[in-house]
């Protein structure tokens, strides 16, 4: 390792943990690796890199899907979603949990943000669940933990972030980890039915004939239509994601404003200043981390790291296995964005060359990387949900250890059958 990579590196991770953000911790360490080294030169290639990294057309997949998210929102669809989950798994024991888990397999397919399914259904769910007789921090860890389903079911920010970085066929990863996050789902599920009979938590009395349920999947079926016009126009190859995600705007524009009236025009002002807000924000660390990761490949890390894990021989599990150890701890203090545009085409690069399909690589990594968000110190789910349920920081962590231990558990199958990842995007001609 030479001098010039330790002071890039050694900068970076020093600004991060006094708490600079992360976009101007990848600006300023790219700096002090242009002073050290007195490479003034790429004191203009610095810059138009950071340019080109956000540059990228299929980027603007982004913004659009964020904007989608933020309709929806603003447009109090979620309440149709909510009670056809309701409808579909109250009927359980712990059916008040089973349905939280339940909307955000169904909200996940429409925003593809953790945090996002936390601000909308946290709200709902957790003050619910308390009423019920659930602990706060119980119905927080909860919420916290089915929150990361949303990067995993399309559409998926992270995968398109993800694609771009690595070179990958976005919508192929799409299809890729659409199993894997349905997986989580009905893992999450599992462990709080066995809860449920443990502690006897009640069902959701409600009534449920056959003219209930079809009301409530007619009024679910024009929200759930966003996912569906996703996934279909980029996996039939008839949109990109860029498309994709304008048509889904547009769509969740109509329904708010036009089919259910719940959207004025005064409030589109907020939707569109959140929606370039958080765009923004996601877009500079883009650019910054791409101009960070041409820095990495000038000081030849790829090979390096890919020459490093070779030299190891530890074939296929073994390196799938350290790979999954890198990114846990990764994500248990970088965010998913950073860790992916630092250290995805690096990672990914070494997998190949390891014999791993890249495409059940990257939703292993995505996987990972959710974990990551409830993990402390970084954990910025569990942070958001006892926001909401003022429980407490470590009854949080208590009551989530088991969700944590369960996601792992996903996480293993998942790696360790690559049909989970790979059957549906072989079905789709991928």
């Amino acid at each position: 390792m030479t001098d010039t990579l330790i002071v890039l590196l050694a900068s970076f991770l020093g600004l991060m943990i006094l708490g600079l953000p992360v976009a101007w911790s990848l600006l300023a360490s790219m700096l002090a690796w242009i002073v050290y080294g007195e490479r003034w030169r790429f004191l203009p290639i610095a810059a138009e890199r950071i340019y080109q990294g956000m540059d990228v057309f299929v980027l603007m997949a982004i913004p659009l899907f964020i904007l989608a998210g933020e309709l929806v929102n603003a447009g109090r669809i979620t309440d149709r979603l909510i009670h056809f989950a309701n409808v579909i798994f109250g009927w359980m024991r712990g059916g008040l949990a089973q349905v939280n888990i339940g909307a955000s397999i169904l909200f996940s397919g429409i925003t593809g943000v953790a945090l996002g399914d936390i601000a909308a259904l946290g709200r709902v769910f957790i003050p619910a669940m308390v009423k019920q007789g659930y602990t706060s921090a119980y119905a927080a860890a909860v919420t916290a933990s089915s929150s990361i389903i949303g990067p995993m079911v399309p559409p998926s920010l992270v995968a398109v972030i993800y694609g771009s970085m690595t070179g990958l066929s976005i919508g192929a990863l799409m299809a890729a980890t659409l199993i894997p996050g349905l997986l989580i789902g009905a893992v999450q599920m599992g462990l709080v039915a066995f809860q449920a009979r443990r502690h006897g938590f009640p069902r959701i009395a409600m009534e449920r004939t056959p003219r209930v349920v079809m009301e409530a999947s007619g009024a679910a079926l024009v929200p759930l239509m966003i996912p569906v016009i996703i996934l279909v126009g980029m996996l039939g190859g008839l949109m990109t994601p860029t498309e994709a995600g304008a048509v889904a705007s547009a769509y969740a524009l109509v329904i708010a404003m036009g089919f259910y009236r719940t959207l004025s025009f005064r409030d589109l002002y907020a939707v569109f200043q959140r929606s370039a807000l958080f765009s923004g924000q996601l877009l500079i660390i883009v650019g910054c981390g791409a101009a960070f990761s041409w820095v990495m490949g000038m000081e030849n890390v790829p090979r390096m790291v890919a020459g490093q894990i070779a030299g190891w021989e530890l074939g296929y599990l073994g390196t799938l296995l350290i790979f999954n150890a890198i990114l846990l701890v990764l994500g248990m203090f970088i965010d998913p964005t950073t860790v992916i545009i630092l250290f995805g085409p690096i990672l990914s690069a070494a997998a190949v060359q390891a014999g791993i399909d890249p495409l059940h690589f990257g939703v292993v990594a995505i996987l990972n990387l959710n974990i990551g968000l409830l993990t402390p110190p970084l954990g910025v789910c569990l942070f958001a949900a006892e926001r909401i349920a003022g429980c407490g920081l470590w009854a949080l962590i208590r009551a989530n250890m088991s969700f944590l231990l369960i996601n792992l558990f996903g996480l293993l199958l998942i790696a360790a059958f690559p049909a989970f990842s790979l059957w549906l995007p072989g079905l789709m001609g991928f």
